[in-house]
């Protein structure tokens, strides 16, 4: 029983070895921790990938969200390593990503969605206590901040609108669920699949008699 247990650890570790080498990370839950195991994936992966042509590591986001500090921490992370090792840093939405998932996602220089994959986007929920004035200066100085930074962030991204927009869009107050179609037309996601081009199996070829 040890041995087998044994056998399946290596195993495990083969396979997350091997696709460390292919330059892929699955990014779920955003939370300080995540943000500092990714940032490390980040740097190891692009150090073994520096120097090789057309070199790119694909980030697969199924999340549904968030710490916004340690979403902005894993964005300024892949923009690192496109800088710093001139690897190319793709995402990829397997399912959802929801609000800072939604946001870490567009970090990819391209952005791929499939049919059944969906966006959201809300406002943040804060939860505070302390002096009124943290509470009704500062941590509102802070959502402005953050505000403005998404805004800009989904302006220039999307090449559509300006971040005064973006920021009305995002801050509605409603939940947006976005569909691929919606994000493609609004410059969130720049390759979308539909089920005919992606889940359908091509017909096999007639068996021969």
């Amino acid at each position: 029983m040890v041995s087998e247990l044994e056998q399946m650890v290596a195993a495990y570790r083969a396979r997350k070895e091997e696709l460390d080498r292919q330059g892929a990370y699955f990014l779920s839950e955003i939370t300080d921790e995540e943000a500092e195991r990714f940032s490390k994936s980040m740097l190891i992966m692009a150090s073994q990938l520096k120097g090789r042509p057309n070199s790119t590591i694909t980030v697969f986001v199924n999340s549904g969200g968030g710490s916004v500090g340690a979403g902005f921490a894993m964005m300024e992370m892949m923009y690192k390593v496109k800088r710093d090792f001139g690897v190319r840093v793709n995402t990829v939405v397997t399912g959802y990503a929801y609000s800072m998932g939604a946001i870490v996602f567009q970090g990819g220089d391209r952005r791929y969605m499939g049919h059944f994959s969906t966006l959201m986007l809300h406002s943040v929920a804060w939860v505070v206590s302390g002096e009124d004035s943290r509470i009704f200066k500062d941590v509102q100085k802070l959502a402005v901040h953050y505000q403005t930074l998404i805004g800009e962030l989904f302006a220039r991204r999307s090449g559509k609108h300006t971040s005064r927009w973006w920021r009305n869009f995002v801050y509605s107050g409603r939940e947006r669920f976005l569909s691929p179609q919606e994000c493609l037309e609004l410059g969130l996601a720049d390759e979308i699949c539909s089920f005919d081009q992606c889940y359908v199996p091509e017909a096999l070829p007639a068996l021969k008699k």
